[in-house]
């Protein structure tokens, strides 16, 4: 079962979620006086709601849960939903996959680069990056965990031996890595601290140092042309959102806590690490960024030779 889910295709394996999406909404995404928001695991809707800007809204804002942002993308290009966040890894993925979608506000690194890390179950007798050469990583394929990895492939910090990697969803990863199926899990929050807290899984390399760590803010292409002023408006009221955190981080937790059913010391950490400010792209995250897309090419699952430039959109000022 693992290795066949191994060599699905990123498209294959969420294509039927975007469609189903697509299917069930169209309407409704079209219609301008409404905002769809693509949020992972709940974190920015209860960042929104727990500092209370999301009140006086001239359009009315929906929110779509999804456990990861390859999902989330894909939703994006189908026109399923209009915006929503992910990490620079998936993104950059998506966006060399043909995805119509663009990075419209940039999140800096949260938690100092550790939010994304490669764990291992407690008794595991893997204690460094070198000890995974030639071991069975699970993750998301082309997620910012399959970044990690791949980073750290390329930096030589993995070993003389390739790892071989198992691509599954979050909670597939989860299970295959307590059973034994997998030796670790290239992940991100809050399912780092949520594996630590629950079964005593330990982090043996995290993104620190590695790559960018960067997330952004993006909407789909017919969004930005059809909804400019909407998606300007919620990302001035996530940028309020975040100055709000940094202030009110217990508020936060408790909020964050309440709303994704995450315990409270690991929503305290999360939402510590999780709290930056939104700023706009330059040319320098643009280099940032072309490392990532260099690592992508690297390992032969990006190709083409599109501008990275053209992935962004500077039209939008937090």
């Amino acid at each position: 079962m693992l290795s066949k889910l191994a060599f699905v295709s990123w498209r294959s394996l969420f294509g039927s979620l975007a469609l189903l999406l697509a299917a069930t909404m169209p309407l409704k995404v079209a219609n301008a006086d409404e905002l769809i928001v693509a949020d992972q695991r709940g974190l920015q809707k209860a960042l929104l709601q727990a500092a209370g800007a999301d009140q006086g809204l001239n359009y009315t804002l929906r929110w779509a849960e999804f456990d990861a942002a390859a999902p989330l993308l894909q939703a994006l290009g189908a026109g399923a939903v209009d915006a929503g966040i992910a990490g620079d890894g998936p993104f950059i993925f998506a966006w060399g996959a043909g995805i119509p979608v663009k990075a419209a506000v940039l999140l800096p690194p949260r938690g100092g680069g550790h939010m994304t890390a490669v764990i291992v179950p407690p008794k595991s007798n893997i204690h460094t990056a070198e000890d995974l050469a030639g071991k069975r990583i699970a993750t998301g394929r082309g997620s910012i965990g399959h970044l990690l990895a791949l980073s750290l492939q390329r930096k030589g910090r993995l070993g003389s031996t390739p790892p071989k990697f198992v691509f599954l969803s979050p909670a597939q990863s989860k299970s295959a890595l307590d059973s034994g199926a997998v030796d670790a899990w290239s992940t991100w929050e809050p399912y780092v601290t949520l594996a630590n807290a629950q079964t005593g899984a330990r982090t043996i390399a995290d993104g620190y140092g590695v790559m960018p760590n960067n997330s952004f803010l993006v909407a789909a292409d017919s969004a930005i042309e059809n909804k400019h002023a909407q998606l300007a408006d919620f990302f001035h009221r996530m940028t309020k959102a975040y100055a709000w955190g940094r202030e009110h981080p217990e508020e936060f937790a408790a909020l964050l806590s309440r709303q994704t059913g995450l315990p409270l010391d690991v929503a305290r950490k999360v939402a510590s690490e999780q709290i930056t400010t939104p700023s706009a792209i330059n040319d320098n995250i643009l280099k940032q960024e072309q490392e990532v897309l260099a690592t992508y090419r690297a390992a032969g699952i990006i190709h083409g030779d599109r501008a990275l430039n053209e992935a962004f959109d500077r039209s939008f000022t937090p």
